[in-house]
């Protein structure tokens, strides 16, 4: 009887989360936390340049500071979100937006990391590509 209970659990557990009534543990591929740098220009909007500092926590949260230059003029703005890992693919959600941007990413070395996107803004999008840089904090 106990055996029963405890697989018709298991059976229910497993038709939940596959329907999505359950939340999943979110990874975090650790190889990807710490301070990263990065830049590009005109790969998002043309004639603008953007600058970055970003900060992925283990515990799944990053906080990214951009710096933009456009006809000379400079900006400056940060975001808030969650970011997780899984099956080579990294997503990320701000605070300030319903949608999650997922990317193919390869880490290239233990200092570089480069990602292509797959949906950006709630679209299928594959077109932009850019490259983070570990800080040496010590």
């Amino acid at each position: 009887m106990k055996k029963s209970v405890i697989l018709i659990s298991l059976c229910l557990v497993t038709i939940l989360m596959s329907f999505g009534f359950l939340p999943e543990k979110k990874q975090h591929d650790s190889r990807l936390v710490g301070v990263w740098k990065g830049f590009e220009k005109d790969k998002q909007i043309d004639g603008v340049e953007k600058h970055w500092i970003l900060q992925k926590f283990k515990d799944g949260t990053y906080v990214i500071m951009f710096t933009t230059k456009e006809n000379c003029e400079i900006e400056t703005f940060t975001e808030k979100g969650e970011w997780w890992t899984s099956d080579g693919k990294y997503y990320e959600k701000s605070e300030s937006s319903k949608h999650i941007d997922v990317y193919n990413y390869v880490v290239e070395h233990p200092e570089v990391v480069s990602y292509k996107s797959i949906e950006l803004l709630g679209k299928i999008d594959d077109t932009y590509v850019f490259t983070d840089y570990k800080l040496d904090m010590n």
